[in-house]
């Protein structure tokens, strides 16, 4: 459970992070280089950390192997840990994670400003169904 905790806590520390760039402006965001790099970071740690505790959870639990990143949401939620409104965010933010870390030239800058300004509370929406109906059975 340890590394279930460590993990939540990465990603609750990167939520914190990008809240405070929330009050940019789109026109700001794109014109400090600086804070887009920060961001882009702090969302694909985030993610990463979500991916991870589900990997966690499906190795514990033996639960069926999925195929990508974006299944691992899919896999925790046909077993009842994760709602769909967590799956309906965490599926793209898997594939947009992957566009962070391999596809980094073709980054869409208003997707990851959408994510800022609209998302944050889908990771602790995440979190809040691991909690509830993971970590409770633990």
């Amino acid at each position: 459970m340890e590394e279930i905790k460590a993990k939540i806590a990465v990603v609750q520390e990167r939520v914190r992070r990008l809240s405070k760039f929330k009050k940019l402006s789109l026109e700001s965001y794109l014109r400090d280089m600086t804070v887009k790099d920060a961001v882009e970071r702090n969302i694909e740690v985030a993610v990463q950390g979500c991916i991870d505790i589900a990997r966690i959870i499906i190795k514990r639990e033996g639960l069926r192997e999925p195929e990508d990143n974006k299944g691992v949401f899919v896999v925790l939620a046909e077993n009842g840990i994760i709602g769909k409104d967590s799956l309906k965010f965490l599926v793209p933010m898997a594939g947009t994670r992957n566009i962070l870390v391999h596809g980094y030239d073709k980054i869409d800058d208003a997707i990851i400003f959408g994510v800022l300004e609209k998302h944050l509370s889908d990771f602790n929406l995440f979190l809040r169904d691991i909690e509830k109906n993971y970590r409770k059975k633990v």
